[in-house]
């Protein structure tokens, strides 16, 4: 009788260790993280004084209508964009991107040809009415890349 209870035991235990281990919430994989640091970029065939005016426009326009937070020589900050985030503990936790757009003149052509680059920064909460935080370690390349992808269809790359 005493070894079929500690045979019970132990099954409960292993059980709750499965459980725990199942439901822990542990993130599947880790993001992608951009060990070059360049972040999405494109080279393109206009000048960049235009370029800074274009993604301006983007940015300001509909359907982004993000607005412009900083403007300095040849990069503009945006304002942020609302995405739905993860599962956190029974709800879906709120986020939201801002993008630094950076044109840098070709060093062949400078007058002629430009790069740009995106960059992203990612806050989150976890419900209305609470104080955004800096997160770090959600990365959202994808988000800068589609941003990038934008600024060329706006550009006509």
């Amino acid at each position: 009788m005493e070894a079929e209870l500690i045979d019970i035991a132990r099954i409960g235990l292993i059980g709750m260790v499965v459980l725990m281990g199942v439901g822990s919430g542990c993130a599947a994989h880790w993001p992608e993280v951009d060990r070059k640091l360049t972040g999405s970029q494109a080279q393109f065939n206009v000048p960049p004084k235009q370029m800074v005016a274009t993604a301006k426009q983007l940015v300001t326009d509909p359907p982004l209508s993000l607005g412009v937070q900083e403007e300095g020589p040849g990069t503009i900050l945006t304002g942020f964009q609302s995405f739905p985030g993860e599962w956190h503990v029974a709800r879906r936790w709120q986020e939201r991107t801002q993008y630094r757009i950076s044109i840098i003149p070709d060093w062949e052509e400078p007058a002629a040809k430009c790069t740009v680059q995106v960059r992203e920064l990612t806050e989150q909460r976890a419900a209305d009415g609470m104080k955004w935080s800096p997160a770090p370690e959600l990365q959202r390349p994808e988000r800068a890349a589609e941003m990038l992808k934008q600024v060329q269809q706006r550009a006509g790359k």
